[in-house]
C-alpha cells in the first residue's frame, strides 16, 4: 500500500465520519468541526485520485473540498466580524 492509498483510505473514512456525525446530528453542518472536515478529508482523497487518474473522483473530491473551504473562510468571516465584548461598561 503506497502513501497515497493511505491518504485515500484517510480521506473517505473521514468524510464518511463527518456525514455520519451530520446525519446523527451529533455536528451540525455551519460548524467548523463539519466544514474542516470536508475540506481536509476531501483534499485527501483529491491527491489519491490524482495519484491514479480517477478523473471523475478528482473532480468530485475537488469540488468537495473547495465547497468545504468556502463554508470555513464564512465561518472565520463571521468570527471576525463579531463584536468583541466589553469588559467593564
Amino acid at each position: 500500500m503506497t502513501v497515497t492509498d493511505v491518504l485515500g483510505w484517510v480521506g473517505a473514512l473521514g468524510v464518511l465520519a463527518a456525514y455520519g456525525l451530520l446525519t446523527v446530528g451529533r455536528w451540525e453542518s455551519a460548524s467548523m468541526r463539519y466544514q474542516g472536515a470536508n475540506t481536509v478529508f476531501a483534499a485527501l482523497l483529491l491527491v489519491w485520485a490524482i495519484s491514479i487518474a480517477a478523473w471523475q473522483s478528482a473532480l468530485l473530491n475537488g469540488v468537495w473540498a473547495a465547497v468545504g473551504l468556502v463554508g470555513v473562510l464564512r465561518i472565520l468571516r463571521r468570527r471576525s466580524d463579531a463584536p468583541e465584548p466589553h469588559v467593564g461598561d
